[in-house]
Protein backbone atom coordinates (compact mmCIF):
# COMPACT_ATOMS: atom_id res chain seq x y z
CA UNK A 1 0.00 0.00 0.00
CA UNK A 2 1.43 3.63 -0.92
CA UNK A 3 2.38 5.50 1.77
CA UNK A 4 -0.52 7.00 3.79
CA UNK A 5 0.80 10.77 3.59
CA UNK A 6 -0.01 10.46 0.01
CA UNK A 7 -3.53 8.43 0.53
CA UNK A 8 -6.98 10.39 0.02
CA UNK A 9 -10.19 8.85 1.45
CA UNK A 10 -11.10 7.52 -2.13
CA UNK A 11 -8.07 6.00 -1.82
CA UNK A 12 -8.74 4.26 1.08
CA UNK A 13 -12.14 3.43 -0.46
CA UNK A 14 -11.21 1.69 -2.88
CA UNK A 15 -8.76 -0.73 -0.58
CA UNK A 16 -12.12 -1.12 1.80
CA UNK A 17 -13.98 -2.03 -1.21
CA UNK A 18 -11.63 -4.52 -2.77
CA UNK A 19 -12.76 -6.40 0.62
CA UNK A 20 -15.19 -9.18 -0.58
CA UNK A 21 -19.09 -7.67 -0.29
CA UNK A 22 -19.74 -10.37 1.76
CA UNK A 23 -17.34 -10.50 4.55
CA UNK A 24 -18.31 -6.23 4.78
CA UNK A 25 -21.91 -7.42 5.42
CA UNK A 26 -21.25 -9.39 8.04
CA UNK A 27 -19.06 -7.76 9.95
CA UNK A 28 -20.88 -4.57 10.31
CA UNK A 29 -19.42 -2.98 12.86
CA UNK A 30 -16.07 -3.14 11.24
CA UNK A 31 -17.90 -1.35 8.08
CA UNK A 32 -19.50 1.32 9.94
CA UNK A 33 -16.16 2.51 11.63
CA UNK A 34 -14.67 2.88 8.26
CA UNK A 35 -17.38 4.06 6.38
CA UNK A 36 -17.64 7.01 8.74
CA UNK A 37 -14.06 7.44 8.91
CA UNK A 38 -13.74 7.82 5.43
CA UNK A 39 -16.61 9.96 5.03
CA UNK A 40 -15.30 12.59 7.67
CA UNK A 41 -11.64 12.13 6.40
CA UNK A 42 -12.92 13.10 2.91
CA UNK A 43 -14.77 16.28 4.44
CA UNK A 44 -11.62 16.95 6.59
CA UNK A 45 -9.78 17.45 2.49
CA UNK A 46 -12.06 19.62 1.32
CA UNK A 47 -12.63 21.77 4.18
CA UNK A 48 -10.84 25.27 3.68
CA UNK A 49 -9.76 25.92 7.33
CA UNK A 50 -7.40 24.64 10.05
CA UNK A 51 -10.44 24.30 12.12
CA UNK A 52 -12.68 22.83 9.72
CA UNK A 53 -9.93 19.87 9.44
CA UNK A 54 -9.47 19.46 12.76
CA UNK A 55 -12.64 19.28 13.73
CA UNK A 56 -13.32 16.77 10.51
CA UNK A 57 -9.77 14.71 11.31
CA UNK A 58 -10.60 14.61 15.15
CA UNK A 59 -14.23 13.08 13.86
CA UNK A 60 -13.03 10.90 11.86
CA UNK A 61 -10.55 9.68 14.27
CA UNK A 62 -13.74 9.40 16.81
CA UNK A 63 -15.87 7.06 13.96
CA UNK A 64 -13.16 4.35 14.21
CA UNK A 65 -12.31 4.43 18.56
CA UNK A 66 -15.25 4.40 19.90
CA UNK A 67 -17.55 2.37 21.01
CA UNK A 68 -19.87 0.50 23.46
CA UNK A 69 -18.78 -1.03 27.23
CA UNK A 70 -19.81 -4.14 27.75
CA UNK A 71 -23.45 -2.40 29.67
CA UNK A 72 -24.10 -0.87 26.05
CA UNK A 73 -23.31 2.36 27.21
CA UNK A 74 -20.55 4.88 25.23
CA UNK A 75 -17.58 3.72 26.69
CA UNK A 76 -15.47 6.68 28.50
CA UNK A 77 -13.66 8.72 25.67
CA UNK A 78 -10.22 8.82 27.20
CA UNK A 79 -9.58 5.19 27.65
CA UNK A 80 -11.48 4.13 24.67
CA UNK A 81 -8.89 5.79 22.20
CA UNK A 82 -5.66 5.18 24.43
CA UNK A 83 -6.89 1.61 24.24
CA UNK A 84 -7.58 2.23 20.56
CA UNK A 85 -4.45 3.63 20.13
CA UNK A 86 -2.95 0.14 21.29
CA UNK A 87 -4.62 -1.80 19.29
CA UNK A 88 -3.72 0.20 16.53
CA UNK A 89 0.21 -0.01 17.28
CA UNK A 90 -0.43 -3.74 17.78
CA UNK A 91 -2.14 -4.29 14.14
CA UNK A 92 0.41 -2.05 12.31
CA UNK A 93 2.15 -4.68 10.59
CA UNK A 94 4.21 -2.10 8.14
CA UNK A 95 5.03 0.02 11.27
CA UNK A 96 3.43 3.03 9.92
CA UNK A 97 2.58 4.68 12.68
CA UNK A 98 6.42 4.22 14.12
CA UNK A 99 7.43 5.78 11.06
CA UNK A 100 5.46 9.04 11.43
CA UNK A 101 6.74 9.24 15.05
CA UNK A 102 10.46 9.07 14.13
CA UNK A 103 9.42 11.07 10.98
CA UNK A 104 8.83 14.35 12.77
CA UNK A 105 10.17 14.79 16.14
CA UNK A 106 10.18 18.40 15.15
CA UNK A 107 6.45 18.76 15.49
CA UNK A 108 5.35 16.13 17.89
CA UNK A 109 8.14 17.13 20.75
CA UNK A 110 6.78 20.92 21.01
CA UNK A 111 2.97 20.07 20.81
CA UNK A 112 4.04 17.51 23.85
CA UNK A 113 5.95 20.46 25.31
CA UNK A 114 3.19 22.95 25.12
CA UNK A 115 1.93 24.31 28.53
CA UNK A 116 -0.96 25.21 27.26
CA UNK A 117 -2.13 21.55 26.24
CA UNK A 118 -1.30 20.46 29.45
CA UNK A 119 -4.47 19.48 31.49
CA UNK A 120 -3.15 20.14 34.85
CA UNK A 121 -2.28 23.60 33.82
CA UNK A 122 -5.47 24.40 33.04
CA UNK A 123 -6.63 23.03 36.10
CA UNK A 124 -4.31 24.88 38.31
CA UNK A 125 -2.13 22.46 39.88
CA UNK A 126 1.20 23.97 41.78
CA UNK A 127 3.30 21.14 40.08
CA UNK A 128 1.93 21.30 36.32
CA UNK A 129 5.50 22.51 35.25
CA UNK A 130 7.33 19.76 36.78
CA UNK A 131 4.47 17.47 35.28
CA UNK A 132 5.50 18.62 32.33
CA UNK A 133 9.34 18.33 32.54
CA UNK A 134 8.28 15.04 33.69
CA UNK A 135 6.14 14.23 30.45
CA UNK A 136 8.79 15.61 28.21
CA UNK A 137 11.26 13.40 29.42
CA UNK A 138 8.97 10.33 29.28
CA UNK A 139 8.39 11.43 25.20
CA UNK A 140 12.27 11.61 24.86
CA UNK A 141 12.65 8.50 26.48
CA UNK A 142 9.92 6.77 24.36
CA UNK A 143 11.90 8.35 21.27
CA UNK A 144 15.16 6.71 22.29
CA UNK A 145 13.64 3.35 22.97
CA UNK A 146 11.85 4.01 20.18
CA UNK A 147 8.53 3.07 21.87
CA UNK A 148 5.72 4.31 19.59
CA UNK A 149 2.71 3.50 21.67
CA UNK A 150 4.01 5.83 24.80
CA UNK A 151 5.18 9.03 22.19
CA UNK A 152 1.43 8.37 20.68
CA UNK A 153 -0.44 8.27 23.81
CA UNK A 154 1.24 11.55 25.22
CA UNK A 155 0.84 13.31 21.85
CA UNK A 156 -2.77 12.48 22.04
CA UNK A 157 -3.44 13.84 25.19
CA UNK A 158 -2.48 17.21 24.26
CA UNK A 159 -4.52 16.38 20.48
CA UNK A 160 -7.44 16.06 23.12
CA UNK A 161 -7.03 19.50 25.34
CA UNK A 162 -6.74 21.11 22.14
CA UNK A 163 -10.21 19.26 20.77
CA UNK A 164 -12.26 20.00 24.25
CA UNK A 165 -10.81 23.97 23.77
CA UNK A 166 -12.59 24.08 19.69
CA UNK A 167 -15.60 21.56 20.30
CA UNK A 168 -16.59 23.50 23.24
CA UNK A 169 -16.21 26.84 22.15
CA UNK A 170 -13.11 27.44 24.56
CA UNK A 171 -11.39 28.52 21.43
CA UNK A 172 -12.26 32.11 18.87
CA UNK A 173 -12.46 30.71 15.55
CA UNK A 174 -9.24 32.08 13.80
CA UNK A 175 -7.61 33.04 16.50
CA UNK A 176 -4.00 34.22 16.20
CA UNK A 177 -3.55 32.68 19.49
CA UNK A 178 -3.95 29.19 18.26
CA UNK A 179 -2.61 29.38 15.09
CA UNK A 180 0.97 27.28 15.10
CA UNK A 181 -0.89 24.97 17.49
CA UNK A 182 -3.48 24.08 15.17
CA UNK A 183 -1.13 24.05 12.09
CA UNK A 184 0.83 21.26 13.96
CA UNK A 185 -2.33 19.47 15.29
CA UNK A 186 -3.46 19.59 11.66
CA UNK A 187 -0.54 18.32 9.87
CA UNK A 188 0.33 15.61 12.16
CA UNK A 189 -3.56 14.07 12.18
CA UNK A 190 -3.19 14.65 8.30
CA UNK A 191 -0.74 11.76 8.67
CA UNK A 192 -1.44 9.80 11.35
CA UNK A 193 -5.36 9.13 11.21
CA UNK A 194 -5.39 8.01 7.10
CA UNK A 195 -2.53 5.69 8.56
CA UNK A 196 -5.14 4.48 11.23
CA UNK A 197 -7.82 3.45 8.34
CA UNK A 198 -5.23 2.07 6.00
CA UNK A 199 -4.33 -0.16 9.22
CA UNK A 200 -7.58 -0.99 10.16
CA UNK A 201 -8.58 -1.73 6.58
CA UNK A 202 -5.35 -4.33 6.28
CA UNK A 203 -6.13 -5.66 9.42
CA UNK A 204 -9.54 -7.11 8.11
CA UNK A 205 -13.16 -7.74 9.58
CA UNK A 206 -12.34 -10.47 11.28
CA UNK A 207 -10.48 -7.69 13.84
CA UNK A 208 -13.52 -7.39 16.72
CA UNK A 209 -12.78 -3.30 17.43
CA UNK A 210 -16.20 -3.10 19.64
CA UNK A 211 -19.49 -2.43 18.96
CA UNK A 212 -20.25 0.76 17.36
CA UNK A 213 -22.03 3.76 18.81
CA UNK A 214 -25.55 4.76 17.40
CA UNK A 215 -25.45 1.99 14.66
CA UNK A 216 -27.70 3.02 11.19
CA UNK A 217 -31.04 1.80 11.84
CA UNK A 218 -34.16 1.16 9.18
CA UNK A 219 -37.03 3.06 9.67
Amino acid sequence: MAEARTLKAATLRKHFRAIPKADRDTHQPFAIRVWRGLSWLERSEGAGDLEGRFISLWIAFNAIYGHLDGDGRDARDRASWQNFLARMVEHDAGDALGQTVRDRPQEILPLIDNRFLFKPFWLGQADADAKLVRARRRALKAYNDRATLAVLQELFERFYVLRVQVFHGAATSGSRLNRRTLEQAVGLLEDLVPRMLAIMIAAGPEVDWGDVCFPPVDA
